[in-house]
């Protein structure tokens, strides 16, 4: 007899309340041979507690069954239960029915699955997640997700890319799509940042079916909840997981903080996926992010049960089929011009496509014609994006977004000949790329239209700050002259160039000191 087998039997024997959480993790550790000081040791109780517990336990089966069960004994007073109690049935089947019984171990196992799938299967929380009754194109990406989690079994999936991409509406339609092979479903935001200990014990709640008993220590909680996924196929999503990492722009992060570090505190999401990556079971955790964790790219791989997806934006049929259901009606190659303008980003061509629509009555040309693609609520999903950047990506990405022509990553030249510490630089690429804010083609870099032209705004808007308010007069062609619109760009081009290469001097002198 399996642990599961004699939980499914305890859980008809108990009825109507059963074991509880405590009770039942007790139970099976003793199944398992574990002294009640190991079991606490695992699970962060207090050694007399798990004692307690188990007196308790060991009583209430006493009564149950009707002689006296103790941690040495109850395997056999069970098994000797079972036996007895399946008699009758054995009679009764070998006396009126030409179907022989089952043998005790068959039954109870038929028992058993029948509670599974009468008792736990099917069970959904999806918390906020996104509608995705109108969904269009990712078709590829669906089909390579599934196979992770479904045949390939994955234990941990992340989903990553810019804001706006794309990664929640994916990943729900995918829950949906697959939601049956599950027997838990729990969808969670992490938005408003709760803590560790709180999600877990919400999971926990949830998984066990109850509101007391668990653990207090965050080490039970994590053991307590890996046993369930041992014992259940939970499929458990975290959306927004940049909400616990760091930004650069908040008091404990450095001049070179580089992307998915945690915030002070937050450290124990670190823990939580290391333990679902490493420990065998058969459920699957997906993470949606803006940003790739540290630690998590040493764990994955294309055999292994840890992976990673970078989602990038829709392709242009997708693109043109949000175009049409928010009402622009303009040309095939009008519509591709703009959704390549945005990179396929499906947020920003719904922002852009209303804008359009109420600004220059439905007319793309015409919008592509004034020239500005960042603006209001664009200009704000961007801004959300560079203010978790350090000082050195960004001066890394201005000097990208500058220098538009693509660049060999291992040829990014410093100013005036002084070459950026090739580490450092190396560091600073690494975490743009993990940030989903550069594109490779082998071992060169490129930028999405929208996103140079907010650096480019973000570059003039420094310089003009910065700059003195007589550079321009002081060099204009002749004295007395206004310059025309062609020199102010090309001397304020020439001095945002300046400005950048002297700010990469200083950090990799900085660096070196």
């Amino acid at each position: 007899m399996e642990v599961e087998e004699a939980l499914a039997i305890l859980d008809r024997a108990l009825q109507p309340n059963g074991l509880t959480n405590i009770q039942e993790l007790v139970f099976r550790r003793a199944w398992q041979g574990h002294t009640y000081f190991e079991i606490a040791q695992s699970y962060g109780y207090d050694a007399d507690y798990v004692k307690d517990v188990g007196s308790k336990l060991w009583q209430l089966l006493s009564d149950t069954f009707g002689e006296k069960v103790t941690k040495s004994n109850f395997q056999s007073v069970l098994r000797r239960w079972v036996s007895t109690a399946l008699q009758p049935r054995a009679l009764e089947l070998q006396e009126g029915s030409e179907t022989p019984p089952l043998p005790p171990h068959q039954e109870i196992s038929a028992q058993l699955q029948k509670t599974a799938e009468g008792t736990f299967n099917k069970y959904q929380d999806w918390g906020e997640a996104f509608d995705t009754s109108i969904f269009y194109g990712r078709a590829l990406e669906m089909a390579t997700l599934e196979q992770w989690i479904s045949s390939d079994r994955c234990r941990l999936v992340s989903i990553f890319g810019m804001g706006g991409i794309g990664k929640t509406a994916l990943t729900a339609k995918l829950a949906e799509k697959i939601q049956g092979e599950f027997d838990f479903l729990v969808w969670r935001s992490l938005r408003n940042a709760p803590s560790i200990a709180e999600l877990l014990d919400d999971w926990l709640r949830l998984l066990s079916n109850q509101p007391t008993g668990l653990p207090q220590p965050l080490d039970g909680k994590m053991s307590l909840l890996l046993e369930y996924l041992r014992q259940r196929r939970c499929l458990l999503v975290l959306d927004n997981f940049e909400s616990v990492l760091r930004g650069c722009n908040v008091p404990e992060a450095s001049q070179s903080d580089r992307a998915g570090y945690y915030q002070a505190g937050y450290e124990g999401y670190g823990q939580l996926i290391r333990r679902v990556s490493e420990a065998t079971h058969q459920s699957c955790l997906i993470l949606t992010s803006r940003e790739k964790p540290v630690g998590l790219s040493a764990k994955e791989g294309k055999a292994l049960p840890v992976r990673s997806f970078q989602l990038t934006g829709l392709d242009s049929t997708a693109g043109q089929q949000i175009l049409k259901a928010i009402g622009l009606t303009s040309s095939a190659q009008e519509s591709r011009a703009l959704i390549d303008c945005y990179a396929g980003n499906p947020l920003a061509l719904r922002i852009v496509s209303t804008a359009i629509q109420d600004l220059f009555d439905g007319n793309i040309a015409r919008f592509l014609e004034q020239g500005t693609l960042v603006f209001g609520d664009i200009r704000d999903l961007l801004n959300q994006q560079f203010n978790r950047l350090s000082r050195l990506e960004k001066q890394v990405i201005s000097y990208l977004v500058t220098n538009p022509e693509w660049h060999s990553l291992l040829a990014l030249p410093g100013g005036n000949g002084t070459p950026v510490s090739q580490w450092e630089l190396l560091e600073a690429l690494e975490s743009l790329k993990r940030r989903s804010l550069i594109e490779t083609n082998l071992v060169h870099l490129t930028q999405q239209p929208v996103i140079v032209e907010y650096m480019n705004k973000q570059l003039i808007e420094q310089a003009q700050a910065q700059a003195p308010a007589c550079k321009l007069a002081n060099t204009s062609p002749i004295h007395g002259q206004t310059p025309s619109e062609d020199y102010i760009q090309e001397t304020q081009a020439d001095f945002v160039n300046q400005l950048i290469t002297d700010q990469l001097i200083s950090a990799s002198q900085r660096k070196w000191q």
